[in-house]
């Protein structure tokens, strides 16, 4: 007797280059029961996909193409979901892998725990179980989106239970070059779900071996961040408790414009309606979350704050310079020095990850 099927997982693949093969045969070979495969073939042929896999369809696994023509996998992974009917849902690219002995760890989490999230460990092919989210110490369920730095995980790399995302609003956003993720993944952890991590299940590892791997082309500022100006221009992000925006506020000046700045280090990388857009977007941001600025560094706040006004490209490249060979106490001390053990403090950051690192806590 078949059993009931518990955990559907959709990999999006739009190239028999990548390595399908060992997503699905790291997800099937645990030979765990109710759990299923669903490949979405983005843009080819599922013929040649399945070729590719070495496997044919049955219980465990099948194959569905979708067309959109648009090269964003946030497409196929909620084409994917739609036709999901397990209990829970997960996604995977088609780069990544399960370690063995992890799906049937994530299944036996789910069915004996029920939790509406349940976060995989991540780890870097070839590296380090990744430190993410930095929960507090001995914390590994109801996570609380503030306290337990949930923000920071961007990527929805969980099990999720499948009725939360019949709501559109948790489904990966559709048309960006980048941030597809962040809308949805901010959602689940603000929004009440209970959130758990599992800390003693075998890792989900994001691979970085395949074959087609190309460097992400050239974006503008306002396409790099475009995620981010859809979440704080939306009604969602003005109704969060302060504490909540606050923190996730800091997350996206810390993570993804700190990001976009440091990496134009030249004054042609800063035309006037990049300059235009990322001071835009930052002043949103702060507008509504002016604690945000608080326990950032001295150097990260005063290039965001160069950032934010009204700055000509050769003074934000000054700004970025500034930023890049700032000593160590810039780097990590806050302006009112007492803020550096504030639970968002580069400084706090910075202790917790070594102690994960050193072994005292699984990531």
């Amino acid at each position: 007797m078949t059993a009931p099927l518990l955990l559907d997982v959709v990999i999006a693949v739009h190239a028999t280059t990548r390595p399908i093969g060992r997503a699905v045969s790291s997800l099937l070979g645990d030979g765990a029961d109710g759990v299923r495969v669903t490949v979405v073939c983005h843009g080819i042929d599922v013929r040649e996909i399945a070729a590719a896999v070495g496997s044919t369809e049955g219980p465990a696994l099948r194959f569905v193409e979708y067309r959109d023509g648009i090269p964003s996998p946030a497409g196929p992974f909620n084409h994917g979901i739609r036709l999901a009917d397990a209990e829970y849902v997960a996604i995977m690219g088609s780069d990544d892998f399960a370690e063995p002995g992890a799906v049937r760890a994530w299944r036996d989490y789910v069915r004996t725990q029920r939790p509406d999230v349940a976060l995989m460990r991540l780890r870097r092919q070839n590296g380090p179980v990744l430190a993410s989210p930095l929960t507090r110490v001995g914390r590994a369920r109801a996570l609380d989106a503030v306290r337990d730095r949930l923000f920071y995980r961007t990527a929805p790399l969980a099990l999720i239970r499948r009725e939360l995302l019949t709501d559109p609003a948790l489904l990966l956003t559709e048309g960006l070059r980048t941030g597809d993720d962040m809308a949805m993944s901010s959602r689940l952890w603000a929004d009440g779900a209970r959130v758990d991590v599992m800390h003693e299940a075998p890792c989900y590892v994001i691979g970085a071996d395949a074959a087609d791997r190309v460097t992400e082309s050239t974006m503008t500022v306002g396409e790099q961040l475009r995620a981010v100006e859809l979440l704080v221009t939306d009604d969602w992000w003005r109704g969060l408790p302060d504490r909540v925006r606050t923190s996730l506020a800091i997350k996206m000046l810390r993570v993804h414009v700190l990001d976009a700045l440091l990496g134009r280090t030249t004054t042609d990388a800063w035309t006037p309606e990049d300059r235009g857009d990322l001071a835009r977007i930052v002043d949103a941001i702060v507008r509504d979350a002016p604690r945000a600025l608080v326990p950032l560094s001295r150097a990260d706040r005063a290039l965001i704050e160069v950032a934010r006004g009204d700055a000509s490209a050769t003074e934000v490249v000054a700004a970025i310079a500034r930023r890049r060979t700032a000593g160590r106490l810039e780097t990590i001390l806050p302006r009112q020095w007492w803020r550096a053990f504030d639970r968002e403090s580069t400084l706090v950051r910075f202790l917790l990850y070594r102690v994960r690192r050193g072994g005292t806590e699984r990531g």
